[in-house]
């Protein structure tokens, strides 16, 4: 049996914020198992799911600090983030699933 490399295969979308010119979020298109898990054990409500969801979701950003130090991707930073911006992150993943179910439509008609 041959050996096969585990890594993640998730597909990455890249967004922009409007409140943050020149801003990149770049997000997985999907969570992880184990990240689905966490996310049905959490007891907080709707807005601190979908904060959490966002903070599996984003694999990287350009945002820093004062200091030019990169800012982690915490609940606690992305809860000081404007609600339009939240939003269009949320739709960004939102649009990135019903496209990819669309296309697996298409797919599967042909």
């Amino acid at each position: 049996m041959a050996n096969v490399i585990f890594s993640d295969t998730r597909k990455t979308i890249s967004v922009s914020l409007p409140s943050y010119e020149g801003s990149e979020v770049v997000m997985y298109e999907s969570l992880l198992f184990g990240e689905v898990g966490q996310l049905n054990k959490t007891t907080g409500d709707d807005a601190d799911k979908g904060l959490l969801s966002l903070q599996f979701l984003i694999k990287e950003w350009n945002f820093v600090d004062e200091k030019e130090e990169k800012l982690p991707i915490t609940m606690e930073i992305l809860s000081k983030f404007p609600i339009k911006d939240i939003t269009i992150l949320l739709e960004a993943v939102s649009d990135f699933f019903t496209k990819e179910a669309e296309g697996k439509k298409k797919s599967s008609k042909v």
